[in-house]
Order: C-alpha cells, then structure tokens, then sequence
C-alpha cells in the first residue's frame, strides 16, 4: 500500500464484516477478483481493476483473508471501460467485462506466468506469445438455464455469480450469431419448450446451430449427445461431434489453438491423450506416420474414429480407454515416441499420469490446458523428470471471462555423458 494512500487504519488487527476500508487494488488474481491488502489481511474484490482506488465494504472474513465490494470508486483506474452488457456484474458469465481487451490479455498472462512461479517453480524469464481474436460473437457452445414461473413459462439464462438464481437474458454478446439466433428462436417460442427441461444446449456447426432442451443436473451424456450432430470444417478437415461430446468454444479461434499446438513437428510416431473427437489427432496424422487418439469417453472416441474415416485419415488408431489405463497396460515395449501432446480436463493429468508420461519418454511434449494452476503442478512433475519448457503461449479462448487457454512445448534434457 503507498504512503500517499493510507488505509482507514494505520494497524489493522481485525476486519470487521460491514465496516469500510479504503484500498488500492494490486492486481486481478485467477478467477477474476482483485486482490487488495489490509494491513496482514488479503482482501478479495470483485469487478476490481487494477490500480482503482476504492471504498470497499467487507462481507466475510476468514483467518487471514476477507472478502469485500466495492461502495464507491474513489479513483477509478485507466483500464476500466464501461461493460458493454447491461446483464455484467448479475449474470456469472462473464467477470472481465469492465477491463479493456488488452487489460483483460495482460491480466490472463499474469495468470499463467505467477502459477508457474508459484505452483510449478518455474521462473519462465522469456515472453508469454498471446493469441488473440474477436472478444465478442464466438462461442460456439453454451449451457442455458431454464426457470419457470408461475404460470410454467420457461425463461432462459445463465446463473447469478455465486448462486443458482437465473440471471435471464434476451442476448449474449459472447455467442456465436447462430448460437445467438437459436437463444431468440427459444424466447419467441418458449410455450414449445419441453416442461421437463431445465437446460438447453446450444451447438454451432457451420450450417446452423442445435438448441437441445435436458432435464437434470445428471442427464445421461450419451442420451443428449444422440439428439443431434453438427459439422465444423477446421483448416481442411471436418469434424463432426453431438451436443455433449467435448470440443473447443471459440468458434473463431480453434485453428489457430490447432496450429499452436501441433507446431510443425513430424516423425513416426504421435500420441494424443484426452483425444476427444480427433481435432488435434486428424492433423497430426498428416505429420506421422502413426498417430495413437487416447479418449475414455466412449462417445467421444466413436467420433474420433468416424471423423477420421470421414476424411479418408487411416493412420490414427482410437483407444477407448482412460489415459490412466492406457498408459498402464498399452505402453509396455515402446519404444519413444517423437511427440506426445495432451489435452486434459480443468483438472489436469495428475501425478500418476505424468510420473508415466516421462516413463515412456516422448521426445517432444505439448500440454495444452484450460486452467494455469493444474498446468504448473503437472509442468513440476515432467521438469524434475528432465524435460524443459521451451515456449509458453496464452490462446484467449473465453474473452469477457477469467478462463485462458496455455500451450506449453517441452522436450527433454540431453543425456550427460
């Protein structure tokens, strides 16, 4: 805190739920909130920008952190901008709305530079590359919220931030045009919506996009994903997938997240974990000579293999099985793969995964990830194994929001002779 900016209290030994404080916000922290300090107290603000000065008043104290809102902006910082969606700060879509694009890149680089730092032990000295596209129309993929009222007429949305109350919405600036078009379609048309359902997937393809009513918060995948496939065309391959097969949201940006990734390596041999439809593996198999699709959801990888069917790829085999027990029982003998890249899930590969991916000792590894922390903890594992970070890239994949897509390449240390 700067001397010229003193706090309420020059020593704070207790924050008090209600009172008000004076801070100056330090910097946005993964997960969108700004972080200020009070005197040994760590003080979590939403809707924050950094370098706003501003009256906050606290709402929950824990031992040594608080949580606080913002009753007036005292100074406000240079980054802000007026959000461009009246539903910001309600619906909990979006957290970073009030920061300008280019703040909004900074901030998400910060993200993935101090979790490296602080959770994986690494101090990456050189430049963060930051892919970036439109921040407004491209998500092709979305989960809408159905509550009714008292007459049972469906109204559609998203969830408040922290709470199952509907937010509902007659626009989304981050959708898609046709995933856009398919949100009016359901307003105007709300009497046909299915009683039961209580969510509605929406899907882009490229020849128009699906809207897929569901009931329950545990609707059987395969069941919702038979009720539609859509297409998409991604450099010159085309994809298709249903609605709850997994595949990338950002319409605008998915070839460019290809391109990162698969870089411009070749050889004999490629793997691909968490494989999902086969939108890195169809790409690789025109590299090498062999690629091996690793993806436990079963729908997904019958995807993966009718896709590359589709475009007459015939050197990617898919095995349904989970990256655990593939690595365990299917690996025995290999000799070393030329590249290894995986793609898991927000909670990343684990410990067992990764202690086994530098067993079998790929030459070259890209780990493509939606969450920097889990990132940091696996990159720990494979560096203390001999592999060495040699880019580190940020694809803005969710703009508005505090989510950020890495691409990390690695290869191995040379043996010491």
């Amino acid at each position: 805190m700067s001397e010229e900016y003193p706090i309420k209290a020059k020593i704070v030994a207790k924050i008090v739920i209600g009172e008000q404080y004076d801070v100056t916000i330090e910097k946005i922290i993964y997960g969108g909130e700004g972080l200020a300090r009070i005197g040994v107290f760590t003080i979590f603000v939403p809707y924050a920008a950094p370098g706003d000065r501003a009256r906050i008043r606290i709402v929950s104290v824990e031992r040594k952190f608080a949580r606080g809102v913002i009753e007036e902006l005292l100074e406000p910082a240079t980054v802000r901008r007026e959000p461009p969606c009246r539903y910001f700060g309600t619906c909990g879509g979006c957290q970073l709305q009030h920061l300008t694009y280019a703040t909004q890149l900074v901030v998400k680089v910060g993200f993935i530079r101090e979790s490296l730092r602080r959770l994986g032990g690494i101090d990456w000295p050189s430049t963060i590359l930051t892919i970036s596209g439109a921040e407004w129309g491209y998500r092709s993929r979305a989960e809408l919220k159905i509550a009714r009222d008292i007459d049972g007429r469906p109204h559609f949305g998203y969830f408040e931030s922290g709470s199952q109350r509907l937010c509902e919405v007659d626009s989304c600036l981050i959708l898609h045009p046709l995933a856009e078009r398919e949100l009016q379609n359901l307003r105007n048309g709300a009497d046909e919506t299915d009683p039961s359902a209580t969510r509605v997937y929406l899907t882009v393809g490229d020849d128009g996009a699906l809207a897929t009513p569901a009931t329950g918060e545990n609707s059987r995948s395969d069941e919702i994903d038979s009720r539609g496939t859509v297409q998409q065309k991604i450099g010159d391959l085309t994809y298709r997938f249903g609605v709850r097969s997994f595949f990338q949201g950002n319409r605008l940006l998915v070839e460019d997240l290809v391109a990162e990734a698969i870089g411009t390596y070749q050889g004999r041999r490629a793997v691909d974990l968490y494989a999902g439809v086969g939108l890195f593996s169809l790409h690789l198999a025109g590299r090498f000579d062999k690629v091996c699709a690793v993806e436990g959801n079963r729908i997904a990888a019958a995807h993966g293999s009718n896709n590359a069917r589709l475009n007459g790829i015939y050197n990617v085999q898919y095995d349904p099985l989970s990256v655990e027990s593939w690595l365990r029982h299917r690996t025995s003998g290999w000799e070393s793969p030329d590249f290894l890249l995986l793609d898991p899930p927000r909670a990343g590969a684990g410990a067992q995964v990764i202690e086994r991916i530098a067993i079998l000792a790929p030459t070259k590894i890209a780990y493509v990830s939606c969450d920097p922390a889990t990132l940091a903890r696996d990159l720990r594992i494979l560096v203390t194994a001999g592999y060495r970070v040699k880019s580190v890239t940020a694809v803005d994949m969710f703009p508005q929001t505090y989510h950020i897509e890495t691409v990390v390449h690695l290869d191995r240390e040379p043996l010491k002779s």
